[in-house]
């Protein structure tokens, strides 16, 4: 919510206690002074007045501070949309929703408990990227570079994982029903428990011949290093 000025609030308070100053004299004078109608509903208008034109000012107020924050975010917005490399981006509270990452150079972006359900992030280089405890839930990383990224809590029930680079990475076990293939690569420490609950898609090489998944003995994927991609 956007925060109105010193001098804004200052202003605000005088009108607060002149409203209610003319509201308590009217209303000592309708007790004591029942003989001076005209003068009780002059200061009674006039406090109403004030309280009145307090409440109009204060939406304006808040309604153009709102509209400058709407301006600026918007331009924040559009700008990381069509950058191409963004390292130590950080959204800092603000909302990425649909935001397009696909492609982009993020290296060691800070996504800490950022809201990233359903987001594209396709082919994006994410080395040294941090995702603790955020929402990854059916979001598209097929492709993406996640090398020494770290994602402890991040939650990837769902997501596309294929071709996904893990090495050195720190992977959450919140992985069930992920899209996983052979060309994923998971970091040494990988353990197949952790896969039990992944979708293993098939995956082919240059000459479309499938890849044996279970090659190394890993299910839907390989442990660093992995053979069948460049590092």
């Amino acid at each position: 919510m956007p925060v109105a000025g010193p001098w804004q609030w200052t202003l605000v308070a005088i009108l607060v206690v002149l409203g209610m100053l003319f509201a308590l004299l009217a209303w000592r004078m309708a007790i004591k002074e029942r003989e001076k109608e005209p003068r009780i509903e002059v200061l009674s208008a006039v406090g109403g007045g004030l309280i009145t034109g307090l409440a109009v000012g204060l939406a304006v107020l808040f309604l153009q501070k709102s509209f400058e924050e709407s301006q600026k975010y918007a331009t924040w917005r559009a700008s990381v949309e069509v950058a191409e490399s963004i390292p130590g981006f950080a959204p800092n509270g603000r909302d990425i929703r649909g935001i397009n990452f696909s492609g982009k150079r993020l290296h060691a972006a800070d996504f800490t408990e950022a809201d990233l359900e359903d987001s594209k992030l396709r082919d994006a280089d994410l080395d040294g990227a941090v995702f603790n405890n955020a929402n990854l839930r059916g979001a598209d990383l097929i492709g993406a570079n996640l090398r020494e990224a770290s994602l402890d809590g991040a939650d990837l029930e769902g997501a596309l994982l294929q071709d996904t680079n893990f090495a050195y990475a720190i992977v959450s076990p919140k992985i069930e029903k992920a899209q996983v293939n052979a060309r994923t690569c998971w970091p040494p420490t990988m353990r197949s428990e952790m896969l039990e609950k992944v979708i293993v898609m098939p995956a082919y090489d240059k000459n479309g011949v499938k890849i044996d998944d279970m090659k190394d003995g890993l299910k839907g994927g390989q442990r660093f290093p992995c053979p069948l991609r460049k590092e």
